[in-house]
């Protein structure tokens, strides 16, 4: 009997644990909002302006999902949002955080910024990293431990993800000198590849010393024969070998590994790329949180305290270094936990504040007294198009099993379209005119604003509601996740009267495709 109380103790122990402690963590995340916005809320008083007042459900809602899912909500997310409790935004925030959409997301970013946009024959390369970064996110491990998975990979590619980072820059020192350097410390190093800098105080030594730290990593060839009996590559091999070595361009000296800091190395070469590891994302080096905090607060927030966001240095200073310092401590205190660091933005009156300024603070650039615009991304914008047009649901009806390799198709003839020369790191959409072309004539588009075709989300509409304001309503939640005005609605119900179709529900197919292509739809705002 008293071994079963004992027992029947310790449950009820473990079980006020669970419950107690998420709200702990969610009272420190709380607590690190309110002090962030504090000092905003210092600076408007400071600076005399009024900030901008709370974004309403429907725009949180639909700029949440886009910086966290990469897409605009569904219709049936939309209204579901409205009926929930006092503490829904919140709670939304951490139900996207946990979410597969949060992961796929996310992971594409940061492959994104780790090596850039799919180059070609590369795929296995783009893809073999988005699952291991997919996978560190799932199990929420610490920035630190990230980064230095990262830098000191080896191994073959098809087993550790990671070894796809030093096999994107082909096991090169100085490509990853400046990758690793821009990325992991907003510094940028590329500056001094060629030249000392003028105006900081980084040299040409400084980069090939540091380049030294990776002048041991290799990256092999495996083969196999196909069925054929031609012999081919079907993974990579990052070693480090015992020699290696770099030498600043003209010179015959050889390079030696030292640090930034100016500490030496004199160890085993092999392992030169764990010292140069445990030196970047030491909790003593100032630059690895501010950077990734800056890089964050720049995705989410639309403007960084430091921009661009490789360039830290004494000639470019924080627009807030107190407030960067205290975010990038603030992170590194809690373990560098990215889920963490994102939290306690989308929780602050700013992330949350509405774009539209009033006269006292419509020209302010640099407080954040109101939300700034930030054009979507062009993953954003393909991934949100897929959602307005009902991409997904009329595809499963027409090739079922295919849909994610016929997302993958578009997306790559997508980013074509944009044009750019390097394919690396596209950020927002410009709206070009090959690929404003392609909206308007492509099938994407056209198949989904057909008001007779089956399975295309104009068409169930049209079938699912009959007044005019009931259908215009309806287009408006799917493509711009607002209910529209009643100015809207009358200025469409003008139209519809006036036009000349003796079909009118052609006009309906207008309107779709109007706000497609509208600024609205294309700003995350």
């Amino acid at each position: 009997m008293k071994l079963e109380k004992f027992y029947s103790l310790v449950n009820i122990i473990i079980i006020l644990m669970l419950v107690i402690m998420p709200r702990v963590a969610e009272s420190r995340i709380s607590s690190s909002t309110k002090h962030l916005d504090r000092y905003l809320n210092l600076k408007f008083r400071e600076k005399k302006l009024k900030p901008s007042p709370q974004t309403q459900d429907e725009v949180f809602l639909r700029r949440v999902y886009l910086d966290l899912t990469g897409k605009i909500p569904t219709t049936d997310e939309i209204l579901a949002f409205k009926n929930e409790g006092k503490n829904k935004r919140t709670q939304k925030i951490s139900e996207l955080l946990n979410s597969d959409a949060y992961l796929d997301y996310w992971s594409g970013v940061w492959t994104n910024w780790l090596i850039g946009q799919e180059q070609n024959n590369q795929t296995d390369v783009q893809e073999g990293l988005q699952t291991w970064v997919r996978a560190q996110f799932a199990n929420n491990t610490p920035y630190d431990e990230f980064v230095s998975r990262l830098i000191t990979a080896t191994g073959d590619t098809r087993q550790n993800g990671a070894s796809y980072y030093i096999r994107r820059y082909n096991a090169s020192p100085v490509d990853l000198t400046a990758h690793i350097s821009r990325l992991f410390l907003g510094l940028p190093m590329h500056c001094v590849q060629c030249h000392d800098h003028k105006t900081e105080a980084w040299y040409q030594e400084d980069y090939y010393n540091m380049a030294a730290f990776l002048t041991n990593v290799k990256s092999k060839g495996i083969y196999q024969n196909d069925v054929n009996g031609n012999r081919r590559i079907v993974g990579y091999d990052i070693v480090d070998e015992h020699e290696g070595s770099i030498s600043i361009p003209g010179e015959s000296k050889n390079s030696q590994p030292i640090l930034l800091d100016g500490t030496k190395y004199n160890g085993p070469q092999k392992k030169k790329r764990e010292v140069l590891a445990k030196w970047i994302t030491d909790k003593k080096n100032p630059y690895f949180s501010q950077a990734i905090v800056n890089r964050v607060w720049t995705q989410l927030m639309g403007k960084g305290f430091v921009e661009p966001l490789d360039g830290f240095g004494e000639e470019n200073p924080p627009s807030h270094p107190k407030l960067l310092n205290w975010l990038a401590e603030d992170f590194r205190i809690h373990g560098y936990d990215m889920n963490y660091l994102m939290k306690t933005i989308l929780n602050t009156d700013a992330y949350q504040r509405s774009s539209q300024t009033n006269k006292n603070n419509k020209n302010d650039e640099d407080f954040y007294s109101h939300a700034y615009l930030k054009p979507l991304t062009a993953k954003q914008f393909f991934n949100s198009m897929l959602q307005a047009t009902g991409f997904e649901r009329q595809q499963k009806r027409r090739n079922r099993g295919r849909l994610e390799s016929m997302k993958r198709d578009y997306m790559r003839r997508f980013l074509y379209l944009l044009d750019n020369g390097e394919m690396e790191e596209i950020e927002a959409f410009n709206g070009t005119v090959p690929q404003a072309l392609m909206m308007i004539n492509g099938p994407l588009v056209n198949d989904s604003a057909d008001h007779d075709e089956r399975g295309s989300y104009l068409s169930y509409i049209l079938k699912k509601k009959r007044t005019v304001a009931d259908r215009v309503s309806e287009i408006y939640l799917t493509v711009l996740s607002r209910r529209p005005t009643t100015k809207e609605i009358r200025y469409f119900d003008r139209y519809i009267q006036k036009s000349l179709y003796r079909n009118k529900n052609l006009a309906y197919e207008d309107l779709y495709w109007s706000l497609l292509n509208s600024a609205e739809f294309s700003l995350n705002h």
